[in-house]
This record gives structure tokens, sequence and C-alpha cells, in this order.
């Protein structure tokens, strides 16, 4: 009976894993994933070039995931794609069970007992930590060959030729089913090196034989990467790897530790425990060697962590790498912590180590209870949430019927993100103009032209005169000032709004009919996709209140209204929200803001002045409104801080940003909202603090985003008036080009320009400008 109570928490624990793997279907590589896969199956051959997208059909694809699309689209057959969750809550679970078998033989090695408490504390945080790379990504595989090599490695400390030998195999599949496969060959040199560290130091001829073992191993696992469908290429691969790292800007899982991105919750947290494990495992090594039976296991581990620390510090996405590095410690360090305060020794400490295995439980179910209530995700401000279950709010599922029902057809412009799902559910019916392949398949100059259309939607009409699309999908988040001009200028006709997707039809004659059919909706709810019986029972065994909430019909509104707002369409916010404040929305905090908004922003057009102020005195209203509903609703508090601006009381409008930045960090807009009221409150009291506020501003904006040009000329105005005229000249300089400035920005614009002496320049004699302050010339280095 003890055994089986000592044996609750690991039992909790792995019903904990498998929920965090029991996300919804809202991964977008996934799909395209799945379409590759099936493409294979029914070719009977792998993808050798590009077969997905109009634009670089037949471009050469080193696929290197081929197999693990071959086993996703294999396990849709019989699951559907929400199969592609169920692998990766039963891989989560085989990585914890390992992770523990692990931790065993280290803290056996090390000659101390093993904590149930303290390694279900370890197996809390790593899942906790690692949770936002466990989406149903291809990666999973290389989380969990890691932990098996780990396990091969420590299972036996001869490295018996019968388990070594295994590795061989492993790193050719390894190699055919995801890109990180070189973190294996690094893993095994690793150890390689700690053997040789040991040999060395003790000079044991067992020893020897450990690393010549290895040795041999490596080289085969060197050889069996070339057994691939693209042979000695792959063994390029990770320098293509590292390019894409470096040249990738489209995605913020690639970002390093130096990017704010990079910060999450999950790495805050795991820098942390990096920093203890580090700290206490050089405490060891200087205060206590003499009492840790050095080994070559020991030391190849100890190498380890610095090695893995330094990869989840190069990228978001490798931080569950570190992880598994980390866990093993995690015990240990606990135990080391407890006897150095001498814990063992109170009374209450004996009274809860009798209690060890219930602990122990109630803290792995607690945490599974945040899982499955999402309580854990909100927390982490994570998009992910509980339940196996294609989320209609992150994939355009309305988009794609309304495509196929109307037998619409290419070349479609479609984006970034909702092309994955899009060539999943039309193909071949639909290709894609750009998807998540990325750098595999899209050049950099390629990525860089969409990039542009964000900055200058006006270029969509070259791409146009070039592809001639007659139809066009956006996700309703990107593109935002494109969909804004195509929305009015003649040429596209909107024919489909839903929460994730827009869908314009070009106005030609092959399109009259549908772009004429008045019965179309202002705005369609998708319908929910058939869900296969096992998922649905599996999802409420876990949790019988589960509820997607966020999909009920009743938020449609909200949905509508923020995408008229974005278009500029305000009558139609109205016209979709105040039915709604009348009955299922009246106490709904967004949809009063949005209302807001839109009677804020409508008031901009209107000429006379008594109606103008009726607007505004109604935005006020809702806005106050939505703040007294949701004090942290940021559109609300936006809105509170424009309005504030109109009336010049910028230390209110202030308050308002202040209060949106505690909920939303990231918005490079707010921060230059913020920089121009410092910079107005400075101009009514010539106290030089607001300037530095305006350069702190101005500057996370610009890290925010590089492209906002209007920052630079809020920067070079403070730097001027706090007396760093180099710095300020710098500053202007990057302002040259054309760009639409406000009547106060221009008249700003000019005066700074006589001050610095720099100027727009219009000709090769421009470049060169004089510094009045020195009399030497300086050379505008920047011709954009």
């Amino acid at each position: 009976m003890r055994q089986q109570l000592n044996r609750l928490p690991y039992i909790v624990s792995y019903i904990c894993a498998f929920a965090l793997g029991m996300k919804q279907l809202r991964e977008p590589d996934m799909w395209w994933q799945l379409l590759a896969g099936e493409w294979m199956l029914e070719n009977g051959t792998i993808t050798r070039t590009d077969e997905f997208s109009f634009t670089m059909e037949g471009t050469k694809w080193i696929n290197v995931k081929w197999l693990y699309e071959v086993l996703i689209a294999l396990i849709e057959r019989g699951f559907g794609p929400h199969g592609v969750m169920l692998l990766q809550a039963l891989v989560n679970v085989a990585i914890v069970y390992l992770l523990i078998r692990i931790t065993k033989y280290l803290t056996k090695h090390l000659s101390t007992q093993l904590s149930t408490l303290y390694t279900t504390i370890a197996i809390v945080l790593f899942l906790a930590i690692s949770e936002f790379r466990m989406a149903g990504r291809p990666e999973m595989v290389s989380h969990l060959l890691t932990v098996v090599y780990l396990f091969i490695l420590w299972r036996s400390s001869k490295f018996d030729w019968k388990q070594l030998l295994w590795l061989i195999p492993l790193q050719c599949l390894w190699a055919n089913m995801h890109e990180g496969y070189p973190v294996g060959m690094v893993l095994i040199g690793i150890y390689i090196l700690g053997s040789a560290i040991c040999y060395f130091l003790s000079k044991e001829k067992e020893q020897l034989e450990k690393v010549k073992r290895l040795v041999i191993v490596w080289v085969g696992m060197a050889v069996a990467i070339l057994l691939n469908p693209n042979t000695i290429k792959l063994w390029l691969q990770p320098f293509e790897i590292f390019r894409q790292l470096k040249a990738n800007k489209y995605t913020t899982e690639l970002l390093s530790f130096t990017d704010d991105a990079y910060w999450t919750i999950q790495a805050k947290v795991h820098i942390g425990m990096l920093v203890a494990v580090c700290l206490f495992w050089l405490y060891k090594i200087a205060l206590k060697r003499k009492e840790v039976q050095w080994s070559g296991l020991l030391i190849s581990y100890l190498l380890s962590i610095p090695v893995f620390a330094y990869l989840s510090l190069s990228a978001n996405r490798n931080i569950p790498f570190a992880q598994i590095m980390l866990f093993p410690s995690i015990p240990v360090m606990i135990l080391e912590v407890v006897d150095m305060i001498k814990l063992r020794d109170k009374q209450f400490y004996k009274t809860l180590a009798q209690r060890t295995a219930i602990i122990s439980a109630i803290v792995a179910a607690v945490f599974y209870v945040t899982i499955v209530s999402n309580k854990y995700y909100e927390y982490t401000e994570s998009s992910n949430r509980y339940g196996i279950h294609i989320s209609l709010m992150h994939n355009p599922i309305g988009a794609a019927d309304f495509i196929r029902e109307n037998n619409l057809h290419g070349p479609a412009f479609s984006d970034y993100f909702v092309s994955s799902y899009l060539l999943w559910d039309l193909y071949p019916g639909f290709k894609s103009y750009i998807d998540l392949r990325d750098l595999d398949i899209f050049s950099e100059d390629f990525f860089d032209e969409y990039m542009e259309l964000n900055n200058t939607p006006s270029k969509f009409y070259e791409l146009d005169s070039t592809y001639t699309f007659n139809y066009i999908v956006f996700s309703t988040s990107q593109l935002k000032p494109l969909q804004q001009l195509l929305y009015w200028r003649e040429g596209f006709n909107v024919v489909y709004v839903g929460p994730v997707a827009t869908i314009l039809l070009r106005q030609s004659e092959e399109n009259v009919e549908l772009n004429s059919n008045m019965g179309l909706k202002l705005f369609s709810w998708p319908l929910e996709p058939d869900e296969p019986g096992w998922a649905v029972t599996l999802t409420k065994l876990m949790n019988p209140k589960v509820a997607y909430e966020e999909e009920d019909y009743v938020y449609a509104p909200i949905y509508a209204g923020r995408y008229y707002n974005m278009v500029g369409n305000f009558n139609v916010t109205k016209k979709q929200i105040l039915p709604a404040l009348r009955g299922d929305l009246s106490e709904n905090g967004e949809a009063y803001a949005l209302l807001g908004e839109s009677y804020m922003n409508f008031a901009n057009y209107i000429q006379d002045s008594t109606a103008r102020a009726a607007r505004l005195d109604s935005a006020m209203d809702f806005f106050v409104k939505a703040e007294s509903l949701d004090p942290q609703n940021t559109t609300a508090q936006l809105g509170l801080a424009n309005m504030s601006i109109m009336k010049n009381d910028y230390t209110a409008a202030k308050e308002h940003i202040e209060n949106y930045l505690a909920v939303d960090e990231k918005d490079d807009f707010i921060y230059f909202l913020s920089g121009i009221c410092s910079r107005n409150i400075w101009d009514a009291t010539k106290d030089d603090i607001h300037l530095k506020e305006v350069i702190s501003d101005m500057e996370t904006s610009l890290e925010l985003n590089e492209n906002n040009v209007k920052a630079y000329l809020y920067l070079a105005e403070a730097h001027w008036h706090l007396g760093d005229k180099k710095k300020a000249r710098e500053y202007m300089r990057e302002t040259m080009g054309n760009i639409a400035w406000m009547p106060s920005e221009e008249q700003m614009l000019q005066e700074m320009r006589k001050l610095t002496g720099i100027k727009n320049f219009e000709s090769s004699q421009d470049l060169i400008v004089p510094d009045t302050s020195t009399g030497e010339h300086e050379h505008a280095g920047h011709t954009h």
C-alpha cells in the first residue's frame, strides 16, 4: 500500500504531462506539415521541390522533417488532425518518465536520496516552462530523443556496446524527422569530452575504453545521418539553420535573450533556474568537491549545462533543451539547500516528511487543475487552451468553407499565417503566395518584399500587376494598413469577414455575380468542424466542465467591431455592437470600448463642431463605462488616453498609457504615444526630466519597431535640447525620405532641420551637410 502511495505523485505528474499535450489545434505549422505528409503518402515519394505555392513552385526543398510529416499524416488517417495532439501528450509522458529515471541515476551516483516531493516540483517546473513548445510541433521528436540519449548514457555507467549502439539508428531516425538532430551529435560529443577529461585525471584504462566506444559510436552516428533522402546535403543543414537564425526576422521563437520579445514569463523563470543550478554546482565544485564521486558521466553532465544554456539563450524555442539538462539537478539542489539550513532537524519538516507522497500528489494535482481550467495559460499569457479541439479563433475555417462553397480559384494573395490551414483544407485548389515554411522555400528578398507591405501598402499593386490576384485572404490581425487601403479603394471587394480571416474578391466580369450578391453578411461566424468522438470523450474525461467560451456566437459583434474599426468603417461597428449592448454584451467592457473607439474616430470626419463634440462626448461615456467594467481593457485605456490628448491633458493621458502598459508591454505605438505626451508636457513646463522620458519611450518604440521613423524626430529634438547636438544630428539623418508628417510634426521637423543643419536631401550634393557648431563637415550615412 505504501509503495503504491509513493507512486501516486508520479502518476499525477504523468497525467499533468498528458494534459499539457491536450491543447486546442492552433499551431499553424501543423497544417502544412499534415498536407506534406499526405502528399508524400499519395505520391509515394518525398517532397524535393515546392509543390504548395505558386510563387516558388519548383524551388528546391530540403525537407528535413519528411518522416515526421509522413508519421502524423498516417495518424491523421486514423484519428484526424487531432491525433497530432494525442501524439504530443504521449511524448510528454515519455519525457517525464525518462527524466525521473535519469534523476534516480544521478542521485544514486551522488550517493544522495531521491526526494519524491522535490522531484515532483522539478516536474511541475519543467512542464510549466517548456509547455509553450509542446504544441504539436515536430520538435517534440528532438525533445524526446534528447532525453532518450541521456537515459541511454546514464542507464549504465560502463557504456556497454549493447546500449550505446542504439544511438546509431536513433540518430538516423532523428535526422529524418527534425532539424534538431545536431543536438544529438553535440550531446554525445560532450560526453566524449567529459570522459576524456576523466581519463586524463584518473589514467584509468577502463575510462579510455569508454572514450573509444563513444568516439566509434559518434562516427557511426555521423554516417547514419547520411541515410536520408538528401544524403550529404544534410551534413550542411546545421550551417543553413544558423544562417536562418540570423536572417529570419519573422518569428519571435528565433529571438535571442538580447531581444525584449524573448523575455516571456517562462523565459524569466528558466533563467532564474539556470542561474540557481549553475551557482549550486559551482558551490559543489569549489567547497565540496571531495565529497563528490567524480566520473566521466558527472563531468559530462556538468559540461552539458552551459552548452545547452547557451543554446537556450540563442533562441527562445531552445529553452526546453536546457530545461532537460537542468531537471536532474533541481531535486539534488533543493535537498542540498535543506541540509545547509538544517531544515531536516525541524519538527514540522519531520512531520511533513512522513506525508511526502500526499503533499507531492497535491502539488501535482493543483498544477493539473490550473491546466485543464486554463488558469495556467491565462497566467502565462499564452494563446494555448486546454482541449483537443480545432480552434475557431485561430484557424480560418470559415474562410476556407467560403472559398470552397463559392469555387474561388487562384492565384490568391494569402498572408503568412492563414496560408497553412488553407493549404491543408483546399489543396490543390489553393496554393499559397507565402507560407510558414519560411526560408526553407522563400528567399530573404521575397520575405522583405512581403514585410514591406506593412509600411508601404501601395506596393501591393506592383505585386498585383505581376500575379493578377483573383482574390485575397487576410488574417484579421496581419497587414492592417494594406487591409484598410484595399477596403476603400477600387479593385477588390470584401465578400467575407470572419473572426479569423477576411476575403476580398477582384472586381472583374468573372466575379460580378458574387460581388453584387447583397445577401453576403457583414460578418460571418464559422461553423464548428466535426470533432472525432475519442477527442471529445478524452477531453471531457479530464475536465467534464470544459467549454470553449471564446467561440460562442454571442461575441461575434466584438470581432466584427475590431475589424471594421481597423479598416475605418465606423458606422458598421455601431450597427454591429449597439444592439448587442442591449442584450448579451450589456456588461462586456470590450464591446463598450470598441463602440467608443468608433465614435471617437468617426468624429474626425465630422465638420460640424457641435455634432463632432456630441460624438466625442458619447465616445468618452463608452470608454468610461468600459473601464468601469474592465479596468485592464487596453482598448478603453488607449481611447481614454487619446481623449485626454485631444483636451491637451497629457498628464492624464500618461496615466492611461501606464495602465495600458501594465497589461501589454509589446506595443511600439503606445511607447511612441507616451513619448509624444512627455514631449508636450516638457514643452509646457521646460522640465528636462520629461525629455529623458521622451528618449526612453522613443528608444523602446524603436526597439519594438525599427521602422517607426517618426520616433527619430522626437529623439533628435530631445537630445538637442539636452545638449547632445551630435546625437541629435544622427537622429535627424534618420528622418530623411518621403514620410507623411502631421502638421505639428512638419513644423517641428522644419525647426529641427534649421537647428541641426540636416535637411532632406534632393541630390547627391545634399549628402554632405555642414556641422554649424564645429565648422567641419559630416556625411549623411543613410539614403533611404
